[in-house]
């Protein structure tokens, strides 16, 4: 594993560094989510390789792996076992959050994602109650710009 930190900007995440597989391994594990309905739509990659990566300042040689990983063959618990959720200050539930992010980005959040959002939880010991205000914090988030794209 790369000891290489990235400097990102705290001003979502909270975080200020995290080590550069770190992200790797947490697109491979997005990818896994939002692919589990059976593909990775257009939106859901555009979110992972565009927006989250920009905001975080993601290497360009991360979102190439990101783009060619072979989410239908992964598994979570793989992912995890090797991935140190120590990384990121509470990297449990903001996995959480942008799997639920990234899987609804094409404007469905299928009952597949949803699932393996739930089996994503259970084995990061995120509690169910903690999901189901992660999944309303997301659906008032997409209310919100629904909002303000109708009145601006």
């Amino acid at each position: 594993m790369s000891t290489e930190i990235f400097k990102i900007s705290p001003s979502f995440y909270g975080i200020s560094m995290v080590p550069k597989d770190s992200w790797r391994e947490y697109g491979y594990a997005l990818l896994t989510i939002a692919g589990s309905d059976g593909e990775v739509s257009d939106p859901e990659l555009e979110w992972l390789t565009i927006e989250c990566a920009e905001a975080v300042g993601v290497a360009e040689d991360i979102v190439a792996d990101w783009e060619e990983y072979d989410f239908e063959e992964s598994k979570l618990e793989e992912i995890f076992h090797t991935f140190n959720t120590r990384s990121f200050a509470n990297f449990n539930k903001l996995l959480i959050y942008d799997a639920i992010r990234m899987s609804s980005a094409d404007g469905d959040y299928a009952q597949d994602e949803r699932e393996q959002v739930h089996h994503a939880a259970n084995i990061l010991r995120v509690p169910m109650d903690t999901v189901m205000a992660i999944e309303a914090l997301v659906d008032l988030e997409h209310a919100a710009d629904k909002l303000r794209m109708t009145i601006l």
